[in-house]
């Protein structure tokens, strides 16, 4: 059976109320703070599977639109990362990077490592890597298809999917746990909650249609200049994702066009970008994960749980011997391990979730709340973005 791009938009859509409504009554979904695209799409997936394997019965998708879905979300990536912002972290925020970094390459060397141990193809070792756990699901679905024309991996969506949703339970599972034992194991208190956390801040200008054409304009602009870039790089022999060069060229735009144009209005003025971002993403995870083919992973279930459960060890000793250490063995360094394990195994909104439960028991951590949306805004999926190309290029045929 095959639906027309209308009829795929619609299902897209029901999939995204179905996850809404799968989340208001299922509690744990709520505790683990998985995305309401998410929980749709896995449900619809695996309706498919039920209707594979006992009639044999497969729905094919027009996809055509998820391709710009996917590169209007990652220029709006690009266009929330404010420069200004950077100095307001101070050595944290510099800390935190530098650890944003070595987990992305812990998790790709374990992942590889981990890979090569359970009889996978070498090259798995990414999707179950950084792909998936610093990337989370919006990552891998944007990567699968880089690593189904360039190497190969026919079921490359199925394992990066599968990967996220395991890592994102266990980043909410240990986060809270991990940062209670330092707080404890080393008599930690809060401090005075002298920094507003960016959680805690509101823009002056709500959403309206002037905010949103100034947005559609800055996205528009980030793919066009994004896809240019991308062409050139294949003209030149240099293979850049189109989807990173969206980020990328989103990044120029948001830091240098104000500056240029002092009376043309940011992006990031108001919350227009926030509500484009969250829209462009859940229908492309819900459009994404709807075709999922489950039946693929079978063989693939135990070694990809295995590697997740040594990819949560290896962060967490990551975690305690090296950034906690780093950031001074505070309370607020606490409080960021928690975030960090959220965001480094899962995405954002576990990592608030994590550090909103320490919080709620010990006291607040207002620079925690703050560097954590920082690194993720404006590092995480760049970063991971250029190690992962780096890494992709040896194995390429």
């Amino acid at each position: 059976m095959e639906l027309s791009l209308r009829e795929t938009v619609l299902a897209a859509v029901v999939v995204l109320l179905i996850g809404r409504l799968l989340n208001s009554q299922i509690g744990v979904l709520r505790r683990y703070n998985i995305p309401q695209p998410v929980t749709g799409g896995i449900a619809a997936s695996l309706l498919s599977l039920l209707a594979h394997q006992l009639w044999g019965f497969d729905v094919q998708f027009d996809m055509s639109l998820r391709d710009v879905l996917l590169l209007a979300f990652f220029t709006s990536v690009g266009l929330s990362a404010r420069l200004d912002m950077l100095t307001k972290g101070g050595r944290p925020l510099l800390v935190l990077m530098f650890i944003c970094v070595a987990g992305v390459v812990l998790q790709n060397v374990t992942g590889l490592v981990m890979a090569m141990a359970t009889g996978l193809p070498t090259v798995n070792g990414l999707l179950l890597g950084s792909v998936s756990l610093f990337g989370g699901h919006g990552t891998s679905v944007a990567w699968s298809s880089v690593f189904e024309e360039q190497v190969g991996i026919s079921n490359a969506l199925e394992i990066g999917i599968g990967s996220a949703t395991m890592g994102l339970i266990l980043g909410g599972l240990v986060g809270g746990p991990l940062a209670q034992k330092l707080i404890e194991k080393h008599k930690l208190k809060a401090g005075e909650p002298v920094i507003q956390s960016s959680g805690d801040r509101r823009s002056g200008r709500q959403i309206d249609s002037q905010g949103m054409f100034v947005v559609l304009m800055y996205l528009s602009a980030g793919m066009i200049l994004g896809t240019h870039v991308a062409q050139w790089g294949t003209q030149h022999g240099v293979n850049i994702p189109e989807f990173l060069a969206c980020m990328l060229s989103g990044l120029v735009l948001t830091n240098i066009l104000p500056r240029l144009l002092p009376k043309l209005e940011a992006p990031t003025e108001g919350q227009s970008l926030s509500l484009m971002s969250e829209m462009t993403l859940g229908l492309f995870l819900a459009m994404s994960l709807m075709g999922m083919q489950l039946w693929t992973l079978v063989d693939l279930a135990l070694p990809m749980l295995v590697t997740v459960v040594v990819q949560v060890t290896m962060m967490v000793l990551l975690v305690v011997f090296v950034m906690f250490p780093m950031l001074g063995k505070s309370y607020d360094s606490a409080v960021i391990s928690a975030g960090y394990l959220g965001m480094g195994l899962g995405a954002l909104p576990n990592a608030m979730a994590n550090m909103n439960a320490v919080t709620a028991r010990y006291g607040a951590a207002p620079l925690a709340f703050m560097v954590i949306p920082l690194a993720n805004a404006f590092f995480v999926d760049i970063s991971n973005a250029v190690i992962l190309q780096l890494l992709l290029n040896f194995f390429m045929p």
